[in-house]
């Protein structure tokens, strides 16, 4: 009984020290992802402010996509491009009314589920494949500007109710539509390089730690 015992309280003894490597692990991870959260939220607010003379000139989707990557929990990845538009809503124009305006972030979440939808997990890290990268750069503006322009037609009053009208919405809205196609892909690009560029030296420090 004694020796039994004494395996028992030297087994919890060994394993303790694992658990209490976990528990921090998974606090530094916590605490990383927030910290990334808050670094995104700032850089696509700066953006909107900065380019906001720049008519759907953006980096909105491309926080949008490197959040999906990077993230773990979905509603965290998610929460990002809303809280860019909140942030950065303060003090530029109104949407008009509640509607355009929840059209717009509904739009913005669809990179989060394009990139997590298209990408797969290696190693702990979400990955894109090259049709992947290209499908996140090219997808979002398409999405962005067929859903929104599809609400003002239904919703503004400024075109018939037709569709004729809705043809005519659409074909007013294409001087714009390259701002936002251009914008995509510079900083959906810089956001997919940025997620590698993580990953990749995220993989050399755990190397050399195994190496030590």
């Amino acid at each position: 009984m004694r020796g039994a015992f004494t395996r028992r309280t030297m087994a919890s003894n060994q394993s303790t020290p694992l658990s209490d490597k976990r528990s921090v692990h998974l606090k530094s991870s916590t605490v990383r992802e927030w910290m990334m959260f808050i670094v995104l939220v700032a850089i696509g607010a700066a953006g909107r402010w900065l380019f906001r003379d720049i008519p759907n000139f953006t980096p909105a989707a491309g926080v949008a996509v490197f959040a999906g990557l990077y993230f773990s929990t979905p509603a965290l990845a998610l929460l990002t491009p809303l809280a860019v538009m909140v942030v950065s809503n303060i003090g530029l124009q109104s949407y008009g009314n509640w509607g355009m305006l929840a059209v717009v972030y509904a739009a913005l979440l669809f990179p989060v589920f394009l990139s997590r939808v298209l990408s797969q997990s290696e190693s702990g890290r979400r990955r894109l494949r090259p049709t992947g990268m290209l499908a996140c750069g090219v997808l979002p503006s398409m999405f962005f500007f067929l859903l929104t322009n599809f609400a003002v037609w239904f919703g503004g009053g400024l075109y018939a109710p037709t569709p004729t009208g809705l043809l005519n919405c659409y074909i007013q809205a294409i001087p714009f539509y390259h701002y936002t196609l251009i914008s995509d892909l510079l900083f959906i690009g810089i956001a997919i390089l940025s997620y590698e560029l993580i990953v990749y030296f995220d993989r050399s420090n755990q190397t050399m730690a195994v190496e030590n």
